[in-house]
């Protein structure tokens, strides 16, 4: 049996999924589990592949997907109906957020199942912080008290090379539309109108949330478009601030005498939203282990591995249960992602959403680019959205309209 995922554990990502598959397979002896790992460009591309493949292609079993894809998937045909494969599977012990991922749109048919997901938060390092200001907590909770706190921590490292006020979540430095949605939420911007029929990037308040966040690139406060083991992180003191889905507590417990402080995302308006992903898994329609596909499925879904896999990850369990367990299994991270949670929000399950998101992806790309060749202009931004917008409502007019 094959499964697909993605590299969600960085650099222990090998070591990670080699321990869950000889966990799996010691209680499914009959049962071989081959893994596969794909960053999630890579994976975007290959899963168009899987409705018709070519006769030397491999075609897994089970895809690991971001929660956003679901609807896509149901309607290409690729994701198999776990409603079917098993009618007595259910829903009830998930977590209300990221039920409505799972079904296929405007029915009750199960076509993915939840695994785990994680959520936005800012980490900050004490002892950086404590140098530029009095009450970081407070500066934090806002974006120009942020803006502020990244001049400040430029001023008094700048005699320390390889030093950047925010350290990059993405390893390969590119600016992120994940990390970006919480501007453009607290703004009272979104993607689409309520009835899912039109784009709304074009939008003032979705373009400055998008230029709330970019500033971060300008101001030169977080690198781009370097790996980050280029630059070095908060852990070896070349970055005193990140925001990030993981939790963090294990990398930042490692170093002794690190003292990482986990706030909300600071907002740009008069809300806060913090951005909540979930990640699922798929049976492909084409393969021929589904019965051992969906025992992989409930049992990742079990609420000792949930535990498990979640610590190794640095993520939550999708289900009531374990998450509970989980949030309740450390203090720190109960009184840290509790409020979190209860502002998080979700992409919405529509079929472009995801194609949506690459357009994005790739407005940001050029940002990027345009950014360290010193071309980029706000203006040049604007006419990007105005453009993706047309192309995403063309898209919304064929797959939603």
């Amino acid at each position: 049996m094959i499964i697909w995922v993605m590299p969600d554990s960085g650099a222990r990502t090998k070591e990670d999924d080699e321990l869950l598959r000889r966990l799996f397979e010691k209680e499914h002896p009959g049962v071989e589990l081959t893994v596969r790992v794909f960053t999630r460009n890579v994976l975007w591309r290959k899963i168009f592949m899987l409705k018709n493949p070519a006769p030397e292609e491999e075609i897994p079993d089970l895809v690991q997907i971001p929660h956003y894809w679901t609807a896509l998937l149901t309607r290409a045909g690729v994701a198999e109906n776990l409603s079917k494969l098993d009618p007595g599977l259910s829903l009830s012990n998930v977590l209300f957020p990221l039920k409505p991922h799972c079904y296929r749109p405007g029915t009750k048919d199960i076509h993915s199942y939840p695994w785990w997901f994680d959520m936005s938060a800012l980490h900050f390092r004490g002892d950086h912080l404590k140098m530029v200001s009095a009450h970081p907590e407070e500066e934090l909770a806002t974006w120009d008290g942020l803006l502020s706190v990244c001049e400040a921590l430029k001023r008094a490292f700048r005699d320390n090379p390889g030093y950047y006020p925010m350290q990059n979540s993405d390893w390969r430095g590119s600016l992120s539309v994940r990390c970006a949605l919480p501007a453009v939420w607290d703004r009272g911007a979104e993607l689409f109108s309520p009835d899912l029929k039109t784009c709304l990037i074009n939008t003032p308040q979705f373009k400055a949330g998008f230029k709330d966040y970019i500033t971060l690139a300008i101001k030169e406060y977080m690198p781009i478009l370097r790996e980050r083991g280029s630059l070095g992180t908060m852990v070896s003191g070349k970055a005193s601030i990140l925001i990030s889905r993981k939790q963090g507590v294990a990398s930042f417990d490692t170093k002794r005498g690190l003292r990482v402080k986990t706030v909300p995302v600071p907002t740009t308006g008069n809300v806060y939203y913090s951005y909540l992903s979930g990640m699922n898994l798929i049976v492909n329609v084409l393969s021929k282990e589904k019965e051992n596909a969906l025992k992989f499925i409930k049992w990742c879904a079990r609420a000792d591995n949930q535990i498990r896999y979640a610590g190794m990850m640095e993520v939550f369990p999708a289900f009531e249960d374990s998450f509970e367990q989980f949030i309740f299994s450390s203090a720190r991270r109960l009184q840290t992602y509790s409020n979190i949670l209860a502002s998080s929000k979700t992409l919405p399950n529509i079929t472009v959403t995801g194609t949506v998101m690459e357009i994005l992806n790739k407005v940001f790309a050029v940002s990027a680019t345009d950014i360290v060749e010193e071309r980029f202009t706000m203006a040049g931004l604007d006419r990007a959205l105005d453009n993706a917008c047309k192309e995403i409502n063309h898209l919304l007019s064929l797959y939603e309209g």
